[in-house]
């Protein structure tokens, strides 16, 4: 259970998630966009050329066929739809995302813009121009980049990770594995992807030291091993596994897509969308966990070994360019008492933070009534911390 003292490191963002949580369910971005829309008298055609977009993505958007990547692109799609800085806030809040962050230097740049010239059409184009005048280009992704790839790396790694060639064997053998009503084959491309963070150490190793929790550890034993795996709770099994590993929402959804389960980028109750807000709001807050894993496994695959190594060592430098900037920014501005203690509780204990951190925001949700103790139970058991850890 959560101590008094973490509370006040935890208010804020949990009272971000509980009003996003008040709109869950009556929500729906399609309504909301076509809405806006009309009341700025906007085609899709209009808005895509505020967005520098195809008319086609913005036909998607409003036919809740998909919705925008990222908070970046719906902070973009915001501005074009003539919002305030406020208006955005409560869009942002209602798709999920964090307000505009003050220790965010894109979000920055977006609000001095928006106090100035909210409702311009041509803001979108302007807020760009202010990003790179200000030197904040390398702060922003691709806009058009596609989320990470699904392909993983050698199977060098797999060897030099599990005990023998698993990887290998398993590509040679897995026609003959079938999953059936209640089960299902985690498939080589999830292997591969769980290798990438767990790096040279065994199952084992983090279970003593890295304190991975029970449950985690007997659902990654069968899925490395190329065995079929029960259906029943695997999806939050994986999502555990992905705060465990620090991970953010596209790389959880990595995992989730390849055994076919509903992304968590796309909630389909309060929990979800609790899970999934918390965690974008740690990432944001501390950059750091992305660099870190990015660092790591670029070093794995430095130098690439294969095609497979290749495509995705582009991929990681890139994103790591970006985050390395934030952390930058980070480091040069952060110092606050609540950053400090931050930083102790959800970062240095055991190098596991983000686990550690969607396990108390889910526990103050509780206590607010705002998730019940039966919905959220079988959760707070996948990422309670293996009590039998060697290092504390």
């Amino acid at each position: 259970m959560m101590k008094n003292e973490y509370i006040d490191i935890l208010s804020d963002d949990v009272a971000y998630i509980e009003e996003i949580l008040s709109e869950f369910g009556a929500y729906h971005f399609e309504e909301d966009l076509r809405q806006r829309m009309d009341e700025e008298s906007l085609s899709s055609s209009g808005l895509a050329r505020r967005l520098f977009l195809s008319h086609t993505i913005i036909d998607k958007w409003r036919t809740g066929r998909a919705k925008p990547n990222g908070k970046e692109r719906f902070k973009e799609l915001g501005m074009a739809l003539g919002l305030t800085a406020s208006e955005l806030d409560t869009f942002l809040l209602k798709n999920g995302y964090p307000r505009l962050y003050i220790r965010n230097p894109l979000d920055g740049a977006a609000k001095l813009l928006l106090e100035r010239s909210a409702g311009n059409p041509d803001i979108v184009k302007m807020y760009r121009e202010l990003v790179d005048r200000l030197g904040l280009s390398e702060y922003t992704t691709v806009y058009e980049e596609a989320p990470l790839a699904t392909t993983a790396m050698s199977a060098a790694l797999g060897e030099a990770v599990a005990e023998g060639n698993v990887s290998g064997w398993f590509e040679q053998f897995r026609s003959q594995f079938a999953g059936g009503e209640k089960t299902q084959h985690p498939g080589l491309n999830l292997c591969r992807f769980i290798l990438l963070y767990m790096g040279d150490v065994s199952i084992n190793e983090l279970a003593v030291t890295g304190e991975l929790p029970v449950t985690i550890k007997n659902i990654l034993y069968p899925i490395l091993g190329g065995k079929s795996v029960t259906v029943k709770n695997l999806r939050e099994k994986l999502i555990a596994y992905g705060a465990y590993s620090d991970m953010t929402e596209d790389e959880i959804d990595v995992m989730l897509k390849c055994m076919k389960l509903q992304p968590i980028t796309e909630p389909v109750t309060s929990l979800d969308m609790a899970v999934l807000s918390a965690i974008r709001c740690a990432h944001v807050r501390y950059p750091l966990y992305e660099e870190q894993n990015l660092t790591r496994i670029i070093s794995r695959i430095s130098p690439p070994q294969d095609a497979y190594d290749v495509e995705l060592l582009e991929t990681y430098m890139q994103r790591e360019k970006v985050v390395s900037r934030m952390v930058e920014y980070y480091e040069k501005h952060q110092g606050t008492e609540e950053e400090k203690e931050f930083e102790q509780r959800y970062t240095s204990y055991a190098d596991r933070g983000l686990m550690n951190y969607v396990y108390d925001v889910l526990i103050s949700l509780v206590k607010k009534n705002c998730l019940s103790k039966s919905e959220t139970g079988y959760i707070l058991g996948l990422l309670k911390r293996n009590e039998d850890a060697g290092s504390k």
